[in-house]
């Protein structure tokens, strides 16, 4: 993992990083509308068009709401590929989402590179593919192993384990790594008194 990850990234993949939008002490970062917008800027899910729309309070209010639906289902997917796999219960619960998706082709162009993309007709459509996406890509490509939660006692968030070794025990070095290697570090001390 690299420095540049903040908490709203560093699961390594969308859907990942929805569910890391609660935290161990059930605090909602969905019910901060700054986080929301922070979480959507730094998982390349908004759109300029999308900005508008999201200054509407009930369309606002309608996108939290599926958030929340689609961060279930990722919790879902999550605990259950821990286990056994994916139930078919989840699987038809993700198959009505993408149902209810509104999704068109676009030709993109940037710096002389044309690029096909999906994108959602309105916001929700377009997080929902996205999130719906990326999680599709995940399991197709990342072994079950790979995905993890942080080792830390006091965290729950969870990564992809992308290392090469395939040891990564920490959501990131920089806090739980560091904070788990200061305690061992106290512990000692007080054991050597």
């Amino acid at each position: 993992m690299t420095l540049n990850h903040t908490r709203n990234t560093l699961g390594g993949a969308i859907w990942i990083n929805l569910v890391n939008t609660i935290n161990k002490r059930r605090i909602d970062m969905l019910d901060d509308p700054e986080k929301v917008m922070l979480w959507l800027q730094e998982n390349h899910l908004l759109r300029d068009s999308d900005r508008s729309e999201l200054e509407n309070a009930e369309r606002y209010h309608h996108i939290i709401s599926v958030l929340r639906s689609l961060r279930d289902v990722c919790f879902a997917v999550l605990s259950e590929i821990e286990r056994d796999g994916i139930s078919s219960i989840v699987i038809r619960h993700m198959q009505a989402l993408t149902e209810q998706m509104n999704v068109r082709l676009t030709l993109l162009s940037s710096e002389g590179r044309l690029e096909l993309v999906n994108e959602g007709v309105r916001t929700d459509d377009h997080i929902s593919y996205h999130v719906l996406a990326s999680m599709v890509h995940t399991l197709q490509t990342v072994s079950k192993e790979r995905i993890r939660t942080c080792e830390h006692e006091d965290c729950i968030l969870h990564f992809i384990d992308t290392s090469k070794s395939g040891k990564r025990r920490w959501c990131s070095m920089e806090t739980c790594g560091n904070r788990h290697k200061a305690a061992e570090f106290y512990a000692r001390k007080k054991q050597k008194e």
